[in-house]
């Protein structure tokens, strides 16, 4: 099956974000599978086949280093790109390991507590306990890539890596939810330099139709999916 393109199944979010920008950025070929995500599709068998939890992304590769492979989870996926292409992550020593820090860093703080930023300030009208203690761990986190891009022009150093790769989508959300947090200027400068780059381009002409058809069905959802979508309810069981 070599030769074959990757599947990757996904929607507009951050998370699905970062893989298609890794897969400009490699030039691998790929084809992108949209996942109705407020029509529940994330719960139907054959995609729970793909992900057992249910979430975009996924990618699956017909020419895998020991034949077919599927991946979720968005840092395994681009630790996976990473290593098959040879590209933005360093095959050993301190340099590897700065990259992985930062891109855990993403994936364990920024990006979930960015996500329930979002969610409690802008998907609940409830003004209470969720929409501080998010909120200022958001300015933490924020911070916290400020003070790092002042001492290196990426994050895991003088080179760019995954670990930027991660971060970027991120930043370009929650400048649209809170864009007097994010106007920092190491932040700035960094953001700049990335959105230089030929493949941010290309990322976007991949998921701007894709995030089109994500607000059309958010804006068509009932209030059974939209409580779906945003954990308000409990998925239906999979299992007797």
């Amino acid at each position: 099956m070599a030769g074959q393109p990757l599947v990757l199944h996904g929607m507009s979010s951050p998370n699905v974000g970062k893989v298609v920008l890794m897969l400009e950025e490699t030039a691998l070929p790929y084809e992108f599978r949209r996942v109705g995500v407020m029509a529940g599709e994330q719960n139907d068998a054959a995609f729970l086949a793909l992900n057992p939890n249910g979430k975009v992304p996924v990618l699956v590769d017909p020419d895998g280093p020991d034949g077919p492979v599927t991946i979720f989870e968005s840092g395994a996926i681009l630790i996976y790109l990473a290593e098959k292409t040879g590209r933005f992550l360093p095959a050993h020593g301190a340099a590897r390991y700065a990259a992985l820090q930062w891109l855990m860093f993403q994936m364990a703080g920024l990006g979930p507590n960015f996500g329930q930023a979002i969610h409690f300030n802008f998907a609940t009208k409830e003004d209470g306990y969720g929409r501080r203690r998010f909120t200022i761990e958001l300015k933490r986190l924020i911070e916290v890539v400020e003070e790092r891009l002042g001492a290196a022009p990426f994050l895991a150093g003088d080179d760019y890596s995954i670990a930027d790769v991660a971060v970027f989508p991120w930043r370009q959300t929650i400048a649209k939810f809170f864009p007097a947090e994010i106007e920092r200027p190491n932040i700035v400068r960094w953001s700049a330099a990335i959105e230089a780059r030929p493949a941010v381009a290309r990322m976007r002409a991949t998921l701007d139709p894709v995030a089109q058809l994500d607000g059309e069905a958010m804006r068509a959802a009932t209030p059974a999916q939209r409580d779906l979508y945003f954990g308000r309810v409990e998925r239906p069981s999979q299992h007797p």
